[in-house]
């Protein structure tokens, strides 16, 4: 709780709270807690607005009597609710796979410099890419898990006699065909261009710029599929999100939350 008669304008002062970093404590209950936190920080940013920005291991404790904590609360975000709405809608496509509602979501979410329309997001080939990067996160396992994975789809795309450099390499030569397909479609002589990837890097730079709430949500979730991957290597955040997002879908009566479950 906040001592209130310590608090001042630039000083937050809260109670002690005893506790266990949630990364090294061994008690048994805590991957429960680690799907606590999750659904407290999908709540934060999809119900409450307001966002622990400071989401380190240092900051989640597993109390003595099995409670989770979350401390430091020094640097919070307003998450306003135009952008909640525009977060569920963007998690309600990539749920049912409606890639192509994409990228008008993120133009929504901010995600564009202001000018770049969903018709240009589209064909930068957006779509594909968040569809493989999805499907992967779903399957879980984290970095490590997903790399065989990938392996093992090059693999079966390229040859599985082949060694991970020419893995590399056959993979790298499919994505920059891919480029030139993409500039050929846009008028571009790809003859006179003398670096596909730069282009295409110079390209995608002037289409998606990250907003700052972005990183912080990215900051709180890492840590948390950190410590959930400490206990099990098979460990998929993604799907510890979906039992909080279907009740926050149902639950909302608003015409854009019903018209997201379409």
């Amino acid at each position: 709780a906040i001592v209130d008669n310590l608090v001042r304008d630039r000083v937050l002062v809260t109670e002690w709270v005893d506790g266990t970093r949630l990364d090294v404590d061994a008690s048994p209950d805590v991957p429960r807690l680690c799907g606590v936190a999750i659904n407290a920080y999908l709540t934060m940013l999809l119900d409450t607005g307001v966002l622990h920005c400071d989401p380190h291991p240092g900051n989640l404790l597993r109390t003595r009597d099995g409670r989770l904590c979350i401390l430091d609360w020094g640097m919070t975000l307003g998450v306003p609710n135009d952008l909640q709405y525009a977060l569920l809608e963007f998690i309600a496509h990539i749920n049912v796979e409606d890639y192509e509602a994409i990228p008008q979501d993120f133009v929504n979410l901010g995600f564009s410099p202001p000018g770049v329309t969903a018709e240009k997001l589209k064909a930068s080939g957006i779509t594909e890419g968040l569809a493989f990067t999805f499907r992967q996160l779903s399957d879980g396992g984290g970095p490590k898990k997903i790399q065989e994975r990938v392996k093992a789809e090059f693999q079966e795309r390229y040859g599985a006699d082949l060694s991970d450099e020419e893995l590399r390499k056959a993979a790298r030569a499919e994505m920059i065909q891919r480029m030139e397909e993409q500039l050929e479609s846009e008028g571009v002589d790809v003859k006179g261009v003398t670096n596909i990837m730069e282009e295409m890097s110079r390209r995608n730079r002037e289409l998606f710029a990250l907003p700052p709430y972005v990183l912080y949500v990215a900051r709180a979730f890492s840590t948390l599929e950190g410590i959930g991957l400490s206990i099990d290597e098979n460990y998929a955040i993604v799907q510890e999100c979906y039992p909080y997002l279907a009740k926050r879908l149902f639950a909302d009566s608003s015409p854009r939350a019903k018209k997201a479950l379409r």
